[in-house]
Formats: structure tokens, sequence, C-alpha cells
């Protein structure tokens, strides 16, 4: 951030100074100062008293180390950052120069997304993705397009049958009729 803060503010050329139309108005302001004196004020707040799982108030307490070592990470950044780039210089080239793969490898942002776009496109899609798809396209779909087949086959042949005329209906009743007295008389002897 402090790479981007100086070449912004410390390394202007003084052409673009006449367009400066002085600071925003109040309105652009106040709600500016709100918040960051509200951010600042906020972490002060010992959260721990008034939101935990129990509803009783937590203990809380501060631990330097925690709290010290990024801190000391930010400062020796800005640092860095103030060493390359309050004045233009060269020596973020040569440092980059010196450091080739390691700042090439940094630049590419250490190949996460290409690792990435290889795990999902090449791994999950084709391994895994291409033959789910062929299951569901093939056996899960095929199986419920055979089972409708099945229905509408079997009840076309069904449908003949009825017909809403009363005397084949009949028919079909004393069919029924004499062939289950035919497989009980079957069954008793």
């Amino acid at each position: 951030m402090f790479r981007l803060y100086y070449n912004i503010f410390w390394n202007k050329q003084d052409a673009h100074l006449h367009d400066f139309h002085g600071e925003g108005p109040i309105s652009m302001k106040l709600p500016l100062i709100i918040l960051g004196t509200l951010s600042i004020v906020v972490g002060f707040i010992p959260f721990a008293h008034y939101i935990t799982p129990t509803g009783k108030p937590g203990e809380m307490h501060l631990d330097l180390m925690f709290s010290i070592a990024p801190v000391l990470i930010g400062v020796v950044g800005i640092a860095v950052a103030t060493m390359f780039y309050k004045s233009q210089n060269e020596k973020a080239d040569k440092v980059a120069t010196q450091l080739n793969g390691l700042y090439k490898a940094a630049y590419r942002k250490f190949y996460i997304d290409e690792v990435y776009l290889f795990i999902t496109k090449k791994v999950i899609f084709n391994l895994i993705g291409r033959p789910a798809a062929w299951f569901d396209r093939n056996i899960v779909d095929g199986f419920m397009n055979a089972l409708g087949n099945t229905t509408v086959s079997f009840s076309a042949s069904l449908k003949d049958m009825q017909s809403g005329k009363v005397q084949e209906y009949a028919l079909y009743f004393i069919a029924g009729v004499i062939g289950l007295s035919l497989i009980g008389i079957y069954l008793w002897m």
C-alpha cells in the first residue's frame, strides 16, 4: 500500500497540479472523519465482556507478542516501501533483476492461479465432472427414460381393455370368474 502511496502522491508530475480544485466539501469529509474516529475507538472496546456464547462476560487479555509482531512486520514493510519508492530511483529494478526467479514467482502470485486452474479444469472437471455427467446422462437418465417408456407401453396395452362398452366388461368379468374357479378347483383337488 505504501508503494502505491508513494507512487501516487510523492512521484507526481507538476503538470496535473493546476487541475486541483481543493478539498472536498464537508459532506464528503464528515463521514470520513466519523469513520476514522470510530475505527480508532472501536479497537479499545472489550467485546469479550459483551459478546459470548454463554451470555456471561468472557475473560479477555492482551498478548503483547501477538500484537507487536504484526505491527513490526507492517513497519518493516513501510520502511522497505519508503526506501524503494519515496523518490524515483532504480533500487526496485535492481532488486528485481537480482532476485530474478523469486521476483517472477512473486509477480505471478507464486503461480497459485495456475495451480488452481489446473486442479479445477484438468483434475476436477475432467476426472470427476465428466464421468459424473456421463453417468448421469447415460445411466440415470437412461433408466428414467426406460422406466417412462415402459409405463407408456404398458398403459397403451391396457387402454384397449377400457373401451367403455358394458358388454366387454361383462365378458371380462365372466372370463375372470371362470378362470378363478378353474384355479380354485385345481388347487382343491
